[in-house]
This record gives C-alpha cells, sequence and structure tokens, in this order.
C-alpha cells in the first residue's frame, strides 16, 4: 500500500510515494533484491524497469505467493499490482525453475523467506 497523498497543487516532480510493506512482503523483497543484485527501491517502485528490475520483482512476488502461501490478491495489494501480475511472474519464475541449478537457488531463497518470517514473528505465514 502506498504511504503518500498528493492533494492539489502537487506537481509531477515530487518524488514517488513510498511503500510501506508488512513484515511478510519486507522479507520477500529484500531477499529478492538481494538474490538480484538489485536495489530495494528500483524493485519497490510503480514503474515496471529494466528487466533485471522487473526479473527480481516477479521474484519477491513469487516468494511471497508461492513460498509463504499468500494469496495472490494480497501479494498484489500489497506491491501496488494487479493480480494477474502476480499471477505472471509466478508463472515466470515456475519456468526458470526448469532450469538446472534455479530450482535449487529458488528453493533456498523460500526457506531464507520461511525462516526470517518465524524469525521476525515468532510463527509461520
Amino acid at each position: 500500500m502506498y504511504h503518500a497523498s498528493q492533494g492539489p497543487g502537487h506537481s509531477s516532480e515530487l518524488p514517488p510515494p513510498v511503500f510501506a510493506l508488512p513484515v511478510p512482503f519486507t522479507i520477500c523483497a529484500e531477499a529478492a533484491a538481494r538474490a538480484s543484485g538489485v536495489a530495494l527501491a528500483d524493485l519497490l517502485a510503480a514503474g515496471r524497469g529494466p528487466r533485471r528490475v522487473s526479473s527480481a520483482r516477479a521474484l519477491a512476488l513469487y516468494l511471497a505467493h508461492v513460498g509463504l502461501g499468500i494469496p495472490q490478491a494480497e501479494v498484489a495489494a500489497a506491491f501496488g499490482r494487479h493480480r494477474t501480475s502476480v499471477d505472471h511472474a509466478c508463472g515466470q519464475i515456475e519456468e526458470r525453475r526448469e532450469v538446472a541449478g534455479w530450482d535449487g537457488w529458488v528453493g533456498r531463497l523460500e526457506d531464507e523467506v520461511r525462516a526470517r518470517l518465524m524469525g521476525e514473528c515468532g510463527h509461520g505465514a
């Protein structure tokens, strides 16, 4: 969800709104950004961004939905995306998991976000 209001008189030169993500989504976004070598701010930006950024975002969406079992609609709302974008992202990551080495890498990220969530919240998703 965005935490910024734009009333009358705001120009287009204002910085983009700042995301305030609940803990599970923050964990997924941070893990995906770090693992992909992109800035967290770029991953959370409103636009699509370069392919590298959109791929990292797809990973974050996947980790939240598949890794933590959060419904697509909730993932979409948290990241400011449409539910179909989450569905598309999950499909992209599932396809990539067919590549040797990727499946294990994504599996380790899923384990990492689950473990971190348990550590921060004291329980699973």
